[in-house]
């Protein structure tokens, strides 16, 4: 077993800082319900995001870059720290930091992000703040719990060019509402009873097709509780088809109006642009999915065609 399988050993024995938003439904990136299967080793297959990969290679090459020039920036001296720190009450609760800064109670958490998400997800409030995204926030709460230090510094390296800080006190509310969550989902994990899919999240629908790859011709029966999801679930389609509609009548008058035009101007001064876009023949490769498709039952098909 090589170092970093041994380190992946190791996070599956409890829950680390990066995993706390996903234990308590926090994360936009991760379920409880896939982090539970994480730390039982029953691993799923994940989405293979090639851009996403790419980003982590190269923040954790650019994570040593930053720090130096945190240190410089803020005279001070970080430590780099390659050990697993276990909470002294919670033994399921693991850091293993960034850095931590010398003389000082303090810890550092880096991270690069994209200049278009940092400006527009409206989840970054103004540099020295503590206005960070959700699950940045309990990341450093999680590390505060477990090396009983007072503040957690978040350096961001925005595009590539720039960098900002933001500056996240202890917050024992808050603190107590991550241990309880952490908790309960350790007891999943230590009674293997896998915690409720989130089904609202956006990850959602990806796990359950990742779980369950194929069909075994069999017929389940659907109660009236899915018979009440499933009508919520038309009823949602068709206010899309109505809104989807007015949209597209809307397009055609506007191009109706425009003609061949270039562009249409707006009384605010909006546009709207028009040009022609030559898309080239291309090949999809053989893969194979699942889908879901619902017939309707042949008395309403009747009462269709009456």
């Amino acid at each position: 077993m090589n170092a970093r399988e041994e380190w992946l050993q190791l996070r599956r024995k409890g829950v680390g800082g990066s995993d706390a938003a996903a234990a308590l439904g926090q994360s936009p990136y991760t379920t409880a319900l896939e982090l539970y299967y994480d730390k039982i080793g029953d691993r799923v297959p994940r989405d293979i995001d090639a851009d996403g990969v790419e980003r982590t290679d190269f923040g954790r090459a650019l994570e040593g870059v930053i720090a130096s020039q945190y240190a410089q920036r803020y005279d001070v001296r970080l430590r780099r720290r390659n050990v697993m720190i276990r909470h002294p009450k919670y033994g399921h609760m693991l850091s293993n930091v960034d850095r931590t800064i010398d003389c000082v109670k303090a810890g550092l958490e880096i991270k690069t992000v994209d200049q278009f998400a940092y400006l527009k997800s409206g989840l970054w409030g103004e540099p020295e703040s503590d206005e960070v995204p959700p699950h940045y926030l309990l990341q450093c709460a999680h590390y505060m719990a477990c090396l009983d230090y007072p503040i957690w510094y978040l350096a961001v390296l925005i595009g590539g060019h720039k960098m900002v800080r933001y500056v996240i006190e202890r917050d024992r509310e808050l603190e107590q509402m991550l241990i309880d969550g952490e908790c309960m989902f350790w007891t999943h994990v230590e009674t293997r009873e896998p915690p409720p899919l989130d089904y609202e999240h956006p990850h959602a629908i990806g796990l359950l097709k990742r779980l369950y790859t194929g069909t075994d011709g069999g017929t389940v029966s659907l109660g009236e509780d899915l018979y009440h999801w499933h009508r919520v679930r038309m009823d949602a389609e068709e206010r899309k088809k109505q809104d989807e509609a007015v949209i597209d009548a809307c397009r055609a008058r506007i191009l109706d109006v425009m003609g061949n035009a270039a562009v249409g101007r707006l009384p605010d001064g909006g546009t709207y642009s028009r040009k022609v876009i030559h898309r080239p023949a291309y090949e999809v490769e053989d893969c194979e999915y699942t889908t879901l498709t619902y017939r309707k039952p042949k008395a309403d098909a009747k009462e269709k065609d009456e």
